[in-house]
C-alpha cells in the first residue's frame, strides 16, 4: 500500500501537525508500506525520517502576499499581539495561518491530485489538512485523518471564516459546508491522538494515545522546573522576568526554552532549546502554553504541569482537561504570585504525579502510530 501523509503547515511555529506525520510515516515503514510525506518550505518540516516526500507550498498568513506575510507575522509573535487576540475556534486557526485562502487551497489540491494520479497513491492520511481531504476526495481514493474534540465544527466554529472555500468546493462540485470543520467528517476514520479521559467523544473516533514511543520511566529524582511557552500565550519579554522573581530564590534549577539567547542567573537558566528527553523525568514542574505536543510529552513522563493557555480556544480545553483529570493546574494569569502558588500546591501532593502515571498508563495502551496503520491496512484489506 502507497500512502501520502500531509500535515498542516503553517509559518508559525507549529511543531504537532509535523511530528504526528512523522510518527505515521515511520509506522506504516515499518509495517512494510510506502509512506509519502507532505512537506512544505513552513519552517517546521526539518529532517523527515521517510525516503519520499512530496513538496508543497506553504500558506501564507491570512492569505496575505507571501513577501508582507513572512515579515509581519513572525513580528506580531514575538511582540504578543498574536497571543492577545483571542482565538475561539480552530476554523480561526486556520484562516489565521492562510490555511483557508481559496488561491492556497487551489494549489495544493491541484498538485496533490496530479501527485496522487502519477504516484499511483492508495490513500490519504490527513493530519489536518484541509487540502488533502479535498483532493482524495476528488481523486476517489480513501481519506483518513487525525481528530480533536476541541476541532469539531459543533465544539466551537466561525463559518465567516470558510466563505471562500464554500465557494471553491461548489467550484470543484463538491458538497456544499457551512464551516470547513465540517470536512474532517468526510474522513473514513478519525484518530484521536490522546484518550477518552481527556477528550470525552461519545464515539465515532479511535483512539490512538502517544503517536511516538513513550520513553522507559526510571527512577531519576524530580528536582528541575521545565518551562516552555512556545508563542502567543505569553509575550516573550515577560518570561524572564516573571520565571526570575518566582523562582530565583529556590533552591532547585530551572531552565527556560525558547529565549533568543543563553544565559544563566542563578539556578534559572535560559536557551532557545534544551533537550526535554533528558530535564521531562527529573521535572517536578513543567509550566508550558497548552499545546497537545507539550501536555503529551509531561505525560509521558509523569510530570505534573501548569499550563498557561493565554486566549487560544485548544489550548483552553487542554488546560482544563489535564486539570480536571489531576494532572495539572491552569493558570488564567502569568504572574510570579500564581506561579509559585501553583508549584507549591503540586509539591503538597503527591496526586498530581499519580495522576499523570494514570494517563500515561492509559495512553500507552492505545497503541499509538500503530493503531492507525493496523486500522487503515484493514480497512484497505492489505
Amino acid at each position: 500500500m502507497r500512502v501520502l501523509i500531509v500535515p498542516m503547515f503553517a509559518l508559525s511555529r507549529m511543531g504537532g501537525p509535523w511530528s504526528r506525520a512523522q510518527a505515521i510515516a515511520d509506522a506504516f515503514a515499518r509495517a512494510g508500506h510506502e509512506a509519502v510525506l507532505g512537506v512544505a518550505p513552513d519552517g517546521n518540516c526539518i529532517a523527515p525520517r521517510v525516503l519520499h516526500t512530496f513538496e508543497m507550498p506553504a500558506p501564507s498568513p491570512l492569505g496575505l502576499p507571501m513577501a508582507i506575510a513572512s515579515r509581519t507575522f513572525p513580528l506580531a509573535t514575538k511582540l504578543g499581539i498574536v497571543g492577545r487576540k483571542p482565538v475561539h475556534s480552530y476554523e480561526e486557526v486556520l484562516w489565521l495561518t492562510g490555511n483557508l485562502a481559496p488561491s492556497y487551497v487551489r494549489e495544493s489540491v491541484d498538485l496533490l491530485r496530479d501527485f496522487i494520479e502519477r504516484a499511483g497513491i492508495d490513500a490519504v492520511y490527513s493530519e489536518f489538512s484541509i487540502p488533502a481531504i479535498i483532493a482524495a476526495r476528488l481523486a476517489d481514493i480513501p481519506v483518513f485523518g487525525s481528530h480533536s474534540y476541541p476541532t469539531q465544527a459543533s465544539y466551537a466554529s466561525a463559518p465567516a471564516k470558510a466563505k471562500g472555500l464554500r465557494k471553491l468546493l461548489g467550484e470543484l462540485g463538491l458538497p456544499d459546508i457551512d464551516s470547513s470543520l465540517e470536512l474532517f467528517t468526510w474522513l473514513e476514520e478519525r484518530f484521536v491522538p490522546s484518550c477518552p479521559e481527556l477528550e470525552p467523544f461519545d464515539g465515532g473516533v479511535t483512539f490512538t494515545g502517544f503517536m511516538g514511543e513513550p520513553p522507559e520511566l526510571g527512577d531519576a529524582q524530580r528536582n528541575v522546573i521545565v518551562v516552555y511557552l512556545g508563542s502567543g500565550s505569553v509575550p516573550a519579554k515577560a518570561v524572564e522576568p516573571t520565571v526570575l522573581d518566582a523562582f530565583s530564590d529556590s533552591d532547585v534549577d530551572v531552565f527556560v526554552a525558547g529565549t533568543e539567547g543563553e544565559r544563566s542567573s542563578g539556578n534559572v537558566h535560559f536557551a532557545p532549546r534544551f533537550d526535554f528527553r533528558s530535564l521531562l523525568p527529573r521535572a517536578s514542574l513543567f509550566v508550558h502554553h497548552g499545546g497537545q505536543n507539550s501536555v503529551m510529552d509531561a505525560l509521558a513522563y509523569g510530570a505534573p504541569q501548569v499550563i498557561v493557555p493565554g486566549k487560544v480556544f485548544e489550548r483552553l480545553f487542554n488546560a482544563e482537561s489535564v486539570e480536571r483529570a489531576g494532572a495539572g493546574i491552569k493558570l488564567d494569569r502569568f504572574d510570579a504570585a500564581s506561579l509559585v502558588a501553583a508549584y507549591e500546591r503540586i509539591q503538597s501532593s503527591d496526586s498530581y504525579v499519580e495522576s499523570a502515571l494514570e494517563l500515561r498508563k492509559q495512553l500507552v495502551s492505545l497503541g499509538g502510530a500503530d493503531t492507525i496503520v493496523s486500522a487503515i491496512s484493514s480497512r484497505m484489506g492489505s
